[in-house]
């Protein structure tokens, strides 16, 4: 972790237009808002509001100074987000362009999101809710850099981590750090499937506890 840069809300601005950038091209958000520069807007507050979140009651890393790459995570007893304390972490102003932007849109489709997460991952686990890199950054490494120190220490911790994807090409991405496919799913309203991911608690951990 000592390589990762945690993120304070001094730098949530910037991390939140990165993130807009990172996601403009997701395919669940081409197809409600097909304007590039539209997309862009609602994406950033989009994904700035799990990143607020994150920063308050989880953890947040980017890979340095420069946020290439920031990745939130969030443990099991803070999930799912309250109001109240979406309230208290983020900004009345990211709240409102989130809405009059029109990302009140896709209420529905975090409400559905969050019931599969709560049926699939009942038990104690971290949640890797947000994970973006810079366009000009991608395929360098920087997801690699962002992931591992993180898993190598919830493997320490002996628990799980569960994710959820929207597009299918980051499937094999996240197999290849040991997530299995828990469910594949269509989201109700759009033309978007789910991909539900979890990564078993390690082995070895498991083994050494076994022994005390």
């Amino acid at each position: 972790m000592a390589d990762l840069v945690r993120l304070h809300k001094d730098r949530a601005g910037e991390a939140s237009a990165m993130l807009g950038r990172a996601f403009c091209d997701y395919p669940l958000l081409q197809q409600f808002f097909p304007d590039q520069k539209k997309r862009e807007r609602v994406a950033r507050y989009f994904f700035s509001i799990p990143l607020y979140y994150g920063i308050d009651y989880g953890e947040a890393y980017a890979t340095s100074l420069e946020l290439e790459g920031l990745a939130v995570w969030i443990y099991s007893g803070d999930f799912p987000f309250s109001n109240r304390r979406l309230m208290r972490a983020v900004p009345i102003f990211t709240l409102l362009g989130f809405a009059l932007s029109g990302g009140s849109r896709l209420s529905h489709v975090g409400q559905y999101i969050d019931g599969v997460h709560q049926r699939l991952a009942p038990i104690e686990h971290w949640f890797l809710q947000v994970i973006g890199v810079e366009p000009s950054c991608q395929r360098k490494g920087y997801a690699r850099a962002l992931l591992e120190p993180m898993l190598s220490r919830i493997d320490e911790e002996g628990l799980p981590c569960y994710l959820e994807t929207l597009d299918e090409k980051n499937v094999s991405l996240y197999r290849h750090f040991g997530f299995e496919l828990l469910e594949e799913s269509a989201i109700p309203g759009t033309d978007s499937r789910n991909w539900a991911m979890l990564r078993k608690a390690s082995a070895a951990k498991n083994r050494r506890e076994g022994a005390v």
